[in-house]
């Protein structure tokens, strides 16, 4: 001990926290080089590497930095009347008049004394190792040093008081020698200022962000053009409603799918996530930055998202959900506390960040339920993009003000995104009238009453197909227990000439043929195919499935995709189970 380090107090590192820190850290390092060379089948490699490779660098240097406090044998805090020892300074004393103020944030499994120093002071503090070689804006200014207490071994409260009394009696001896006319330099008073939280605010875009996603969820379930599946809407629905699909944005330029999809959502789990993960990063966020650049880095992480989930995902994909946008804002948090000074907001709204981005970008971390795929292209292209316009707008924030610069920007952004998100409900309303009255889709969908009475319809439009359009009502009325159904069919029989096709069909389904005489009746492939399927339909009206399926998946492979039938053997495998 130095004659000037009076009072001394040691603190030593948890090493059994460390090492489990370690290990965490290296098992995702691990995690992240192992996807990258055993990527899913239906993803481009060179793509999963675009993400495998800043990640693991990431994590690799957290454990490499790591190391020198899991083996170093000196202790992790040491308090004297002269100042701190910090392993982030190696073989430095810390003089207490150099820490110009402190805060202390407790979360939970979190505590920590965070330092900011004086200017002049930090600059002849001096990093080592592998610390030293790396950019602040990586580790951290040497203005800003935090002390980990929930890492050292002894009480957090305990530790904490001695460093206060400490702190208070040096800054104490230090004003009463300080002259009476002493001010602040002009490089303590630019550290002083930052963006601040206006607390007197609300964070209004959030709260109406909120209950826009909730009534579009509820449109989705009262406008979907399938019922519902325990009460989440089915991928046709989230297609048809305006979801991400490849083919119709690239060929069919159905591009304004990229401005709906992140207002959808897939199931109430969904939904709930989003709205809680929204609601947490809107409640400071929003009134450190403003409502107008809060909604812009929401809605440019949403656009960011929905390009990487058509990018990346498999091209069968159907992609919905708020979540590229919200983790866009996390990350913006995140690259955000980087420029501006901490304290306790700032400090704590990192920490929330953290816990929430790592494990929504990790599909190791978290894990879809119930079937769902968690949309992590989408993570990764919102958290890009928020980061990256966080970095850009603060590059032009002046100190001064107490919010970023060309709000009017923000907002016309904002509502051209809201503007051509609304203008899609024009074309999603076309297809989706469309669908609603095809008869096929109704008849699938459940909807019998409906469905006959569109088949009705086609057979006064369409003449020359009118009579499979009666067998289709028929089978309808069936489904539904229309009690008309047989005499309808008879009366459609009796319009035909008894010699042509499809007329054995009609017999079939009259009991006057049975299934090995109608087959024997059809003249060729195409009507084969047909006699295949109306079989595995007079199987099925009788209730045995296990005869009708074999039928219906010959027809599948038989019939040309253009007939009514191939339509319906499809549909009927489906609604069987059989991929």
């Amino acid at each position: 001990m130095k004659p000037e380090e009076l009072r001394r107090s040691e603190y030593a590192y948890n090493r059994g926290k460390l090492l489990r820190i370690f290990l965490v850290i290296v098992a995702i390092t691990a995690g992240i080089i192992w996807l990258g060379f055993h990527p899913p089948r239906d993803k481009d490699p060179h793509v999963i590497w675009f993400f495998v490779v800043p990640g693991a660098a990431f994590f690799g240097i957290l454990a490499l930095l790591l190391l020198p406090k899991l083996f170093s044998k000196g202790p992790g805090l040491v308090l004297s009347t002269a100042g701190i020892r910090l392993p982030n300074f190696p073989g430095q004393i810390l003089p207490w008049p150099a820490i110009r103020s402190f805060d202390r944030v407790q979360v939970k499994h979190s505590d920590i004394i965070t330092l900011h120093l004086d200017p002049i002071a930090a600059k002849t503090m001096t990093r080592r190792w592998l610390a030293s070689r790396l950019p602040e804006w990586l580790i951290g200014s040497r203005a800003k040093v935090g002390i980990p207490l929930h890492m050292l071994q002894g009480n957090p409260e305990r530790i904490a008081n001695q460093f206060v009394e400490l702190v208070s009696e040096a800054h104490e001896a230090e004003r009463q020698v300080r002259p009476e006319d002493s001010s602040i330099t002009s490089d303590d008073e630019d550290e002083a200022l930052g963006p601040a939280l206006n607390s007197a605010g609300h964070p209004v875009f959030t709260y109406v962000l909120l209950a826009i996603l909730v009534a579009v969820y509820v449109a989705e379930l009262t406008f979907g053009v399938e019922p519902p599946i325990a009460g989440s809407p089915t991928i046709r629905t989230l297609f048809v409603l305006g979801g991400t699909f490849r083919q119709s944005i690239v060929e069919n330029g159905e591009w304004w799918r990229l401005f709906t999809a992140p207002f959808m959502h897939g199931s109430i789990l969904h939904l709930a996530f989003n709205c809680v993960s929204l609601w947490v990063a809107g409640r400071l966020f929003e009134r450190l930055i403003g409502w107008r650049w809060f909604a812009a880095i929401f809605f440019a992480s949403a656009i960011g998202g929905s390009v990487a989930s058509v990018w990346i995902n498999a091209p069968n994909t159907v992609g919905v959900g708020a979540s590229g946008g919200i983790v866009g804002l996390f990350a913006a948090v995140i690259a955000a506390s980087l420029r501006f000074r901490s304290g306790p907001i700032a400090d704590s709204l990192r920490i929330g960040a953290a816990q929430i981005l790592i494990p929504s970008l990790l599909p190791f971390l978290s894990a879809a339920k119930d079937g769902e795929n968690i949309d992590y292209a989408g993570h990764f292209g919102g958290a890009l993009t928020g980061a990256a316009l966080s970095f850009l707008l603060l590059a032009f924030w002046p100190r001064e003000r107490s919010t970023p610069r060309f709000g009017a920007a923000a907002i016309a952004f904002s509502t051209l995104f809201v503007v051509i998100a609304a203008a899609s409900l024009w074309p999603i309303s076309i297809v989706r009238q469309f669908i609603v009255y095809d008869p096929m889709v109704n008849f699938f969908a459940g909807r019998y009453e409906q469905a006959a009475t569109g088949f009705v319809a086609g057979a006064t439009e369409n003449p020359a197909n009118a009579p499979y359009y009666d067998l289709w009502r028929f089978l309808a009325q069936m489904r539904g227990h229309d009690t008309k159904a047989i005499a309808d069919l008879r009366t459609a029989a009796d319009k035909m000439d008894q010699g042509t096709w499809p007329y054995p069909v009609f017999s079939l389904f009259l009991g006057e043929l049975k299934p090995d005489e109608l087959m024997a009746k059809a003249a060729d492939s195409n009507q084969r195919c047909e006699a295949t399927f109306y079989n595995g339909e007079w199987y099925l009206l009788g209730g045995n499935s296990q005869e009708a399926r074999p039928r219906f998946q010959a027809a599948l492979s038989s019939c040309p995709t253009t007939y009514m039938e191939y339509d319906g053997a499809k549909g009927e495998l489906n609604r069987l189970g059989v991929q």
